[in-house]
């Protein structure tokens, strides 16, 4: 079994996988400290579905972009568990990469050719990075990454496709502000509800890693390691 986390400002979210399937996924909201809830709900969450840490084989964990804070508490969490559980193994996906995943059905069935996903910097920017989609069926990655993350303002988006040579047209765009970009360009925007990470992309990309035998760490935006994605220069540090 795989459980996947991802946190946002405001959001605990949850997937639990076994095999090709969703065993459930639970987003929790909450006005404390996440450090305060974060190991009690995950328990609480896995005895809901009648299982423990002993049942879960690997934990993909959402690391960042995001809030430095954030970034650290989801983190830490994900290494007390694997180290009190050294049976399961880590997997930290790009949390930009994993929102590409929870709309690449999407992308594929519009024939476009890029993923662009962006996610709220808790400044005036976002967080933005381009995916390339792999259309070859050869258990090969779903994508590969067209650029290094980026922090930009939304009004300098159109810059950001053209000093990128991405073309509007073969865009599917997913995330922070895409209300806002929808009004600045013509852009293909996504479909989906919840337009910021959650922990169903993240797992759905390590499941996809796993199932088709990827090594992680040849990719660009997983790891066989929890490590923080980070911007801007770290806060914090955690080793």
């Amino acid at each position: 079994m795989i459980i996947s986390i991802q946190t946002s400002t405001s959001q605990l979210s949850l997937t639990l996988f076994n095999d090709n399937n969703i065993i459930n996924h639970r987003t929790i909201y909450f006005n404390k400290e996440l450090s305060e809830i974060i190991v009690p709900k995950i328990k609480m969450f896995l005895q809901d579905n009648s299982i423990s840490f002993n049942d879960i084989s690997y934990l993909a964990i959402g690391c960042g972009p995001g809030s430095f804070t954030g970034i650290r508490t989801i983190i830490s969490t994900g290494l007390g568990i694997t180290i009190s559980h050294n049976h399961i193994k880590s997997i930290g996906i790009n949390s930009l990469a994993g929102l590409a995943m929870s709309v690449l059905d999407e992308a594929k069935n519009l024939k476009l050719n890029y993923i662009v996903s962006s996610i709220d910097s808790k400044t005036d920017d976002i967080f933005i990075q381009s995916f390339k989609i792999n259309y070859i069926k050869n258990k090969s990655i779903p994508f590969v990454v067209n650029n290094d993350i980026d922090s930009i303002k939304i009004e300098n988006l159109y810059n950001y496709f053209v000093v990128n040579k991405l073309i509007l047209k073969d865009i599917l765009f997913i995330g922070h502000k895409y209300n806002v970009a929808k009004k600045l360009i013509n852009l293909n925007i996504s479909q989906k509800l919840e337009q910021h990470p959650d922990s169903l992309g993240v797992g759905k990309l390590a499941l996809y890693l796993i199932r088709n035998k990827i090594t992680i760490n040849e990719t660009n935006f997983a790891s066989n390691k929890f490590k923080p994605v980070y911007v801007r220069p770290a806060q914090i540090n955690i080793k």
